[in-house]
């Protein structure tokens, strides 16, 4: 059903406005004490420290961090700047969370509409508005909300510079995708899944090389000046985060690897009875190294175990919960968790048949499986942890979008035809 100016403009609006009521409304409803007094507390610390030293740090008010990119701290001292560092900053924060968390709606509903499927836009936009946890992390400072809104961005001008091969489509992308290298630095590959659909379209193969030339002097321009500082603080070459060692450690826990070495707490114990005065970077690099120590053993001792721990029991740990620490408006986490277990099912199965329904968009498509698979392969590597899979949602919902409109479409195409 194609729709009438009028009609779409009424329904966007009523997407967004949705998705910013609720947004807002749980802001009123719980303020300043809704926080999981964990990352988000260290994110609006390291912003305030910012503003007032000039210094970028995370785990010690002393320290230059490397544990985290800059760009969530930079974003919170620029509010901060603005608003003050007391409750107006605060709740300034969490409303230019909320708008990003707003934005990213429209912008699911207009990769819907870049595969000319504005139907499954609509629903994916109407479902990102109204999933809980989305409603919930939009109201946290954490990197989930800029991240989402970079990222879905990213997938948009993907798209269009797979059809038009603009060299501003280009710029917009790689706009994109440096502004989520400064929230994520698990960002940084994405360029692999991004290749895998230039080669399915087969994109002009000398305008590609010329990009790349360009998109790495982007990269060394923007980068340049993080590489420099790190330099300064801990005289080795940092190109992204030196905050590896942990995720990459607990890791090493999940699955069968509970089996293998002395318990998490332990070692993290001896580490800090061994070595009380290093750094932050440093006791990183112990971690990382005990977590090849371990996966070495591991491997040696039952490779069967290992591998079904990285890669099946890994991928489940991710995406059979939500991340959904707090119960908001009187929704519970058993609800919440049922109904991500039926999105997730019913999301990786739209996957599979979207492929043969929307023969025309195939390659889009595979696209976003490209990057589904790599975020999940990337997880398992370190942490498989819930929370890292939240910004893909909306792929999942824009993937049940397309069958949902699918369906639709053969009901009323047979009604036709039988009337």
């Amino acid at each position: 059903m194609v729709l009438s100016n009028k009609r779409r403009n009424i329904i966007i609006a009523s997407m967004l406005l949705t998705a910013l009521v609720f947004r807002l409304f749980v802001l009123w409803k719980y303020g300043l004490s809704l926080t999981l007094h964990s990352d988000d507390m260290g994110y609006v610390r390291s912003g305030k420290i910012l503003l007032e030293k000039g210094m970028l740090i995370y785990h010690s008010m002393n320290e230059p961090t490397v544990h985290i990119m800059p760009g969530m701290p930079i974003l919170l001292a620029a509010v901060f700047f603005i608003f003050g560092t007391g409750s107006v900053g605060l709740y300034a924060a969490k409303v230019v969370m909320i708008l990003f968390g707003t934005a990213s709606v429209y912008l699911i509903y207009v990769i819907g509409k870049d595969i000319n499927q504005e139907w499954a836009g609509i629903i994916a936009g109407f479902f990102t508005a109204l999933f809980v946890p989305l409603i919930e992390t939009d109201n946290l400072t954490l990197t989930e909300p800029p991240f989402l809104f970079g990222f879905l961005l990213f997938i948009h001008f993907a798209i269009q510079l797979g059809r038009n091969h603009n060299m501003s489509t280009f710029y917009w992308l790689m706009f994109s995708y440096l502004f989520c290298l400064l929230f994520r630095a698990t960002f940084a590959l994405i360029p692999f899944a991004l290749l895998g659909y230039l080669l399915l379209i087969q994109y002009p193969l000398r305008l590609a090389w010329k990009q790349l030339g360009v998109a790495v002097l982007l990269v060394l321009i923007v980068l340049g000046p993080w590489w420099v500082r790190n330099y300064v603080h801990y005289k080795e070459f940092i190109p992204l985060t030196g905050g590896s060692g942990d995720p990459l450690l607990l890791g090493t826990y999940q699955g069968y690897g509970y089996r293998y070495g002395e318990p998490y707490k332990e070692v993290i114990q001896k580490i800090n009875e061994q070595y009380p005065h290093i750094s932050n970077y440093e006791k990183q690099k112990l971690e990382k190294q005990i977590a090849i120590e371990r996966i070495k053993k591991w491997y040696h001792v039952n490779p069967k175990q290992f591998i079904e721990s990285y890669t099946t029991k890994k991928a489940k740990a991710q995406w059979e919960q939500p991340f959904y620490w707090i119960e908001i408006l009187g929704v519970p986490k058993a609800a919440v968790v049922s109904l991500h277990q039926w999105i997730v099912s019913l999301a990786f199965a739209s996957v599979a048949l979207t492929l043969f329904l929307f023969k025309r968009h195939r390659k889009e498509l595979l696209f976003f499986i490209f990057i589904i698979a790599y975020f999940t392969i990337l997880n398992n590597v370190f942490f498989a942890y819930p929370r890292y899979n939240l910004p893909l949602m909306p792929l999942l919902f824009l993937y049940i979008g397309l069958l949902v409109s699918a369906i639709a479409r053969m009901f009323f195409r047979k009604k036709a035809t039988s009337s």
